[in-house]
């Protein structure tokens, strides 16, 4: 308590430009929240660390307007894409450890079955967990994480028009990698 006591009065003898460190922490905290990088425990850590499996979360892109993930038909095949407007959840996900990453399960398709997100040349499609469950891998990122492949492809989406996900080992014109926050379903 002596020492307590020496530098509150020290601190209170002379104004403070910058924030108290329990400020600083309180406010490192926050933002480790927002970004889903809490683990239940409540302390900071990383990305695969705060997921719980089991658990239906939004995963949102937090680089592109958090717009959250969600599926669309295209070639008789359900096509993960993000939703059409900014500052939307979309479709939860279900997260479930497999090998040294976790598979996405979508919570609802238009087919019965077919709900796991599979990494496939052309985007990500959702399959039968039994036969095509692509294990991602949780990277962490500059704005949340990222996710990549069994082959080390990141995903990425389009930039304009309707922003189908997949798989990428570079960025062409009108693509971005995809950082992505996890948002707990309430």
């Amino acid at each position: 308590m002596q020492i307590f006591a020496r530098s509150a009065a020290r601190s209170a003898s002379r104004p403070s430009t910058r924030p108290s460190s329990r400020h600083a922490w309180g406010a490192a905290f926050a933002a480790a929240a927002l970004l889903g990088l809490i683990s239940p425990a409540g302390h900071a850590t990383s990305p695969e660390e705060a997921i719980e499996t089991g658990v239906s979360y939004y995963l949102i892109a937090s680089n592109h307007g958090n717009r959250g993930v969600t599926f669309e038909v295209n070639n008789n095949n359900d096509w993960a894409l993000l939703t059409n407007d900014a500052d939307s959840n979309g479709t939860a996900v279900v997260l479930e450890s497999k090998g040294s990453g976790y598979t996405i399960r979508s919570t609802s398709s238009n087919w019965p079955g077919y709900d796991t997100w599979c990494s496939v040349d052309k985007g990500i499609k959702l399959g039968k967990a039994d036969g095509c469950a692509t294990a991602w891998k949780v990277v962490s990122g500059e704005d949340g994480f990222k996710l990549e492949d069994q082959s080390s492809r990141t995903v990425a989406h389009k930039t304009s028009g309707k922003a189908w996900l997949g798989p990428a080992t570079e960025i062409y014109s009108g693509h971005a990698y995809t950082s992505f926050k996890l948002v707990k379903v309430a």
